[in-house]
Parts: structure tokens; C-alpha cells; sequence
């Protein structure tokens, strides 16, 4: 099975799809965790993982326990959010990333069904044989549970080697 994925997107659809009815977000965390894959960025551009195959470990105070997922990423589309790509029935009025010291920071602001999620994360590691990205959350709307306001997520991630052939990029592979 693979779906296109999008990275810091983890912790913003992670809750909106825990406070929202719809079944089709039980995945999104998976989907979310992988955009943060690519290649060194040029200057005054935020870095992003080098291309290849990867392991996330996504571990957070919203997901009952670890999810592992591989993910295929393919090259930084110019100008784009390496940590942050769209998802289907979310908007972002903000989806920044810059360089900071030891890596990359993210914020976005994203909105899908009434609920509003701010999240602000750091990237740190060599972003060409692993990495970690600590994510911080906020949503507010009528339809999120009070456990859900405030939430952090991480994902560990580690190369594993090039992408399987045949695997387009940006997709979650078995």
C-alpha cells in the first residue's frame, strides 16, 4: 500500500483527523511523517533530507504508541515547506521553514473542518543518514477535545538506502 505523504503536516492532520469523523485520517500520521526528506538547501533556504528511503518513528502525546512507517522521498520542490506538504481537505494560511542552528525550523497554520492548528518545529541532525523533529501544537475550534489543545509529537528518522524501483516520491511503502 502507499499514499503520498507530507511531514510536519504529522502533528496538524494527526489532530485534525482525531477530532474530526472522518475515518480516511486514520493513515495521516504516516502520510504527515514523511515530507521531511531532501537534499542541502541554498542559501537562506531551509535544508531538507536527502532523497532515499527512510524510517519514522512517530511517537507523541496524541498517538497511543509509536508508529514506524517507510517512506520514499523524493528531491524539495523549490520554494516549498520540506516539512510541511499539503494534504487534501487542509488549508495552510502559513506553512514556513527556515535554517536554524543544527538544522531547520518549520511553523504553519493550518484549518480543515472548523479547527485551527498552529504548529512550530525544530529539525536538528545531518539530514543525509538521520534526523529528529520535535513538533509542538496548538488547536482550537468547536470540535477539538480539550486533550487535544496542546500536543507534541517526534519523529526519529534514519536512511535506509535508495528508494525501491519502481516507487514514485513522496509515497509510504510496506
Amino acid at each position: 500500500m502507499r499514499f503520498k505523504i507530507g511531514l510536519a503536516s504529522a502533528a496538524t492532520v494527526a489532530l485534525l483527523a482525531a477530532c474530526s469523523d472522518d475515518q480516511s485520517g486514520a493513515a495521516a500520521p504516516a502520510q504527515a511523517a514523511a515530507r521531511a526528506e531532501a537534499a542541502p538547501a541554498a542559501a537562506g533556504t531551509a535544508p531538507a533530507p536527502r532523497p532515499g528511503l527512510w524510517e519514522h518513528v512517530i511517537s507523541g502525546d496524541s498517538l497511543p504508541q509509536p508508529t514506524t512507517v517507510r517512506v520514499c522521498v523524493g528531491s524539495p520542490t523549490s520554494g516549498a515547506n520540506p516539512f510541511n506538504a499539503p494534504q487534501p481537505g487542509v488549508t495552510c494560511s502559513e506553512n514556513t521553514a527556515s535554517p536554524a542552528p543544527g538544522g531547520a525550523a518549520f511553523h504553519s497554520v493550518c484549518e480543515s473542518q472548523g479547527m485551527t492548528v498552529v504548529s512550530d518545529g525544530q529539525v536538528s541532525g545531518d539530514l543525509n543518514t538521520a534526523y529528529q523533529v520535535r513538533i509542538a501544537s496548538r488547536a482550537s475550534g468547536v470540535n477539538v477535545p480539550q486533550e487535544m489543545t496542546t500536543t507534541t509529537t517526534a519523529i526519529d528518522a534514519k536512511r535506509l538506502g535508495d528508494c525501491p524501483a519502481g516507487v514514485s516520491p513522496d509515497t509510504v511503502v510496506d
